[in-house]
């Protein structure tokens, strides 16, 4: 009867601590200082923005943050977009986008998504600089996506979405990056250093044009053979990467990805989806976009699963 009462016991010990671990295993560690704390803003979505026309009908269903990092010495201006019947009692998988100037009219675009029941219910976010700042120059989008992507990541990962699961109930074990032209650069330098983070908030990584050639110029790229490297660490590589283009690129483009898909090859990575859309390097993105979430959440598909 005791050994019955033990083996009881030992099994309510053990199913105790596998509820807090799912409890616990969507929760990051947030590094954010004090200082960038108290930096945060919300307010609705201001007319500042360069391309407020596109969601002025949807506005009132997009949240603005603005948040100050320390490290990059910048404010970002976020843009969140909660689910039509958000509860905060569910679990939502997080898509985050880079080069917010662009894609605040993909919150518009890709809502109804939601709304139609094509998709899954998700948490869109964008990032995007400070108002005053011109987004649209390469040499503005180039600090945080090569000259200093390892703390551009760093900001991701470490402050904004363990900030925004202090506030959301996001699923991080389902949540996806996406990154374009020298976004989608960043996209690769994010996945082959996602090992040195005990935080991991995605699953997915949207890897779309990515400007491959900058990696030739050594005046930008100042972070070697990371695919090497990685592999030194990691067995293989587990995230997986939706990697896409324009049949119409212009320059270096195509033939920068054809490389990149035959090294990944040779060293074994197979969690990579290429697709080639018809279209010049901007056109084919929104398409894109739409494809991507039904890919990662197709309500059927998820609901089949």
């Amino acid at each position: 009867m005791k050994n019955l009462f033990y083996g009881f016991l030992a099994l309510l010990i053990i199913f105790s601590v596998s509820c807090q671990n799912d409890e616990n295993k969507d929760q990051l560690t947030n590094y954010m200082s004090s200082t960038e704390r108290k930096s945060v803003v919300f307010s609705e979505v201001s007319p500042n923005q360069k391309y407020y026309v596109e969601v002025a009908d949807v506005a009132e269903y997009i949240q603005e943050m603005s948040v100050y990092d320390e490290e990059l010495d910048s404010t970002y201006i976020i843009h969140i977009t909660l689910p039509p019947d958000y509860d905060k009692n569910k679990l939502y998988p997080m898509y985050m986008m880079t080069d917010g100037i662009w894609r605040l009219s993909d919150h518009a675009e890709l809502r109804p998504m939601m709304v139609d029941g094509e998709i899954e219910d998700i948490i869109m976010v964008s990032i995007g600089y400070d108002y005053g700042i011109d987004a649209e120059k390469v040499e503005i989008r180039m600090v945080e996506f090569v000259q200093k992507s390892d703390l551009f990541l760093d900001f991701i990962t470490n402050n904004l979405a363990p900030y925004l699961g202090e506030l959301y109930p996001i699923d991080y074990q389902r949540s996806a990056l996406m990154g374009h032209s020298l976004g989608g650069l960043f996209m690769y330098y994010a996945v082959f250093n996602d090992h040195k983070y005990k935080n991991k908030p995605f699953k997915y990584y949207v890897m779309a044009s990515p400007s491959f050639h900058i990696i030739n110029n050594q005046s930008y790229w100042r972070y070697g053979d990371i695919e090497k490297e990685y592999l030194k660490r990691n067995k293989t590589v587990e995230k997986e990467i939706y990697l896409t283009a324009g049949d119409k690129e212009y320059g270096n483009i195509l033939p920068g990805i054809e490389k990149f898909l035959q090294r990944s090859s040779q060293y074994g990575i197979t969690t990579i989806d290429y697709e080639l859309f018809d279209g010049d390097h901007s056109s084919y993105v929104k398409q894109m976009m739409r494809k991507s979430l039904l890919k990662f959440y197709d309500k059927k598909h998820h609901l089949t699963i």
